[in-house]
């Protein structure tokens, strides 16, 4: 299967009820700066990202029904997205 970089989408814009639910349940800091991806339809995962402090952003992978699979930190929001896509590659391979 060919990897697609996600498209990160804010909180705020995700689309269904079900999705804003399972996101919220895996938040640990903040809705404002919460941004979630998922790649590929039919797979019970996705990646987000949130500021924990100023200089830290966590990462995370989650099932859909809100479970941590696995959890990161890294010093810039940037950083802490490529680490999610590569975290949620690897899940889905």
């Amino acid at each position: 299967m060919t990897y697609i970089v996600p498209p990160w989408r804010s909180f705020s814009t995700l689309g269904s009820d079900n999705e804003a639910a399972c996101a919220s349940a895996c938040c640990s800091f903040s809705f404002a700066t919460l941004e979630v991806a998922s790649c590929h339809p039919g797979v019970a995962s996705f990646a987000l990202t949130e500021q924990q402090q100023f200089d830290a952003w966590r990462w995370a992978i989650c099932t859909d029904e809100g479970a941590v699979l696995h959890t990161g930190s890294e010093p810039t929001q940037l950083e802490a997205k490529k680490v999610a896509e590569e975290a949620l590659r690897l899940e889905e391979a």
